[in-house]
């Protein structure tokens, strides 16, 4: 082989690994553009996720302070009026104790007995104060008093296991979640039974919420707008997924509805 040929294959040889190289060169750009580009995407995700929780956690946060307000003034102006209100239908009905009307008196005067008491527990309801001062199995207890009482539907309340501490925010939360689902039994399902089951594991919180009512097909709310009836469950879904739960719904028409919330029990940490 001469001293011509040896350069010829040497020329190739380097141009091959020109080439090959310069291959490498591009594949390796294509990943790193593509795993860059993926990186982004997630990093994207991942913000708009968090600014939606943010914006969400926010909008929960001054609604329940919108509610703590009105609550204090139902309780501290509204509940006085009808208080003295109640005090004058009093002196009326001692002062015309023989009068022909003082029936229609009294029976005022329990009517508006009945509405203080009914004012005084939504103002309850209202404050998520109470949730911090008697926990959530006896805020839950209480809606469903309140319910039993103003409804005249039939409530069940089961629990079970012992008690273990939930993050406050979780914890208002999951109370509001609560609030908005049996508001919206009393609305939408023409329900006479309601039954909630609440159980403490060594895993999770768990809650079952059920009622007998003409119930739904959840198929046909996946499309609806934002401002249909849909819309209650999608909130429903982004609340439990601010706290870290799964939610459920399983229903049929004529057959009721049954709403599983499952909170796995873990450190206790602020909402982030």
């Amino acid at each position: 082989m001469n001293a011509s040929q040896i350069e010829i294959i040497l020329t190739m040889a380097a141009a091959v690994f020109i080439m090959l190289t310069l291959s490498a060169f591009v594949v390796y750009f294509i990943l790193s553009s593509q795993k860059r580009r993926i990186r982004l995407q997630h990093e994207q995700e991942q913000m708009k996720e968090n600014y939606e929780k943010e914006v969400l956690t926010t909008q929960i946060e001054s609604r329940d302070q919108t509610l703590r307000d009105i609550s204090q003034e139902i309780h501290d102006n509204m509940g006085q009026l009808l208080s003295v209100s109640r005090i004058n239908l009093n002196i009326l009905e001692k002062e015309l104790e023989k009068h022909p009307s003082v029936n229609r008196i009294r029976d005022t005067n329990l009517i508006l007995a009945d509405v203080i008491k009914y004012i005084r527990m939504l103002s309850k309801g209202l404050n998520s104060d109470m949730l911090a001062s008697y926990g959530l199995r006896e805020s839950i207890k209480f809606e469903l008093d309140r319910i039993s009482q103003t409804a005249l539907i039939e409530c069940k309340f089961e629990t079970e296991g012992d008690d273990f501490l939930i993050d406050a925010k979780k914890e208002i939360i999951l109370y509001r979640m609560i609030q908005e689902i049996l508001n919206n039994i009393l609305k939408h399902a023409d329900a006479s039974e309601i039954h909630i089951q609440m159980k403490y594991t060594e895993s999770a919180f768990i809650l079952n919420i059920t009622d007998n009512g003409k119930g739904f097909n959840p198929e046909h709310l996946v499309n609806l707008s934002i401002n249909d009836a849909g819309s209650g469950l999608r909130n429903l879904q982004k609340r439990a997924q601010l706290v870290g739960a799964t939610l459920q719904i399983s229903s049929e028409p004529f057959k009721g509805t049954r709403i599983n919330i499952v909170l796995p029990k873990q450190p206790q940490h602020a909402i982030s």
